[in-house]
């Protein structure tokens, strides 16, 4: 059975949140005033690419601007701890169908879209990580209450991951205009670990598969999806996708690999993009679907 070859990919960066005490000293920034503020973002991320050796900009810190910009009430915290959810806004799965499309010109993720167009206006390659839908619906509501509602009706859980799958479309577009050089999609609440086998092959086939099939679409040409690695572990473990070397020159660090296989590529994902060890076989995985 294709279930037993999922495994999970190990992954040191998932709870790397906050900014170091010599980032928030050297920027002498304000806390949390500074995550509403796309001059600061832009100050913020120019000093942790320094910080990390990085050759991009990476936005926007945390995992919940996208359910912010849904109603989700977040503590944007200190700087030191990052920003997570305060309480949860949606009483239950039919609640959280009435929530209106993101508005992309307020609130914190229009700052991080200006703060992405700024860094490009600077020259700067920018790397925006978005969330997959439950790190984002985690966010929102007790998520038990929408796998409850799945078993029940099947139909449900189409349209909750429509809605997420719509605005996160939209999220790409926009980022794609601000000038965007990477989308990285990760879904740090949607792991095998803790989604078990069936629901992640249910989520694979019923939204990660559509979804970047259409965010393809929108990107192609203008800019590189990277997967988590533990997203690309699911699809190939499931059969849905296939995996195409592109050469590269050798001696690149992964995230200067992704780099240079913009506009070669549309998908890639091998390893986390935070991971700087160097890609030593001169070629680089692209992923494509079946």
């Amino acid at each position: 059975m294709l279930l037993k070859k999922l495994i999970d990919f190990p992954c040191s960066h998932e709870n790397a949140v906050g900014f170091s005490e010599e980032i928030i000293n050297q920027t002498a920034l304000s806390f949390p005033d500074s995550y509403n503020n796309c001059t600061a973002l832009t100050t913020l991320a120019v000093a942790m690419k320094k910080a990390m050796n990085f050759p991009f900009c990476l936005l926007p810190f945390c995992n919940t601007v996208e359910a912010e910009a849904l109603g989700g009430k977040i503590n944007l915290g200190d700087g030191r701890i990052g920003p997570r959810v305060k309480e949860h806004v949606r009483a239950n799965v039919e609640d959280l169908l009435q929530t209106p499309p993101i508005n992309f010109n307020e609130g914190r993720i229009h700052q991080v879209l200006l703060a992405c167009s700024l860094l490009k206006e600077r020259g700067e390659k920018v790397a925006l990580e978005i969330c997959g839908p439950y790190t984002i619906l985690n966010c929102l509501l007790d998520i038990a209450l929408l796998f409850k509602a799945w078993r029940k009706d099947p139909q449900v859980a189409e349209d909750v991951l429509g809605l997420i799958s719509n605005n996160l479309l939209s999220y790409l577009e926009s980022a794609c205009a601000a000038g965007a050089d990477i989308i990285s999609y990760a879904d740090p609440a949607g792991s095998l670990k803790i989604l078990g086998p069936r629901y992640a092959e249910k989520t694979a086939l019923l939204f990660t598969v559509p979804f970047l099939q259409k965010a393809r679409d929108i990107t192609a040409g203008k800019c590189l999806i990277h997967l988590c690695p533990k997203t690309t572990m699911i699809l190939t473990g499931l059969d849905l996708v296939q995996i195409g070397n592109i050469a590269i020159p050798k001696h690149l660090s992964y995230p200067e690999a992704a780099l240079s296989v913009i506009g070669e590529a549309d998908i890639i994902g091998q390893a986390c993009l935070k991971e700087d060890s160097l890609v030593g076989n001169g070629t680089l995985k692209a992923i494509r679907f079946k």
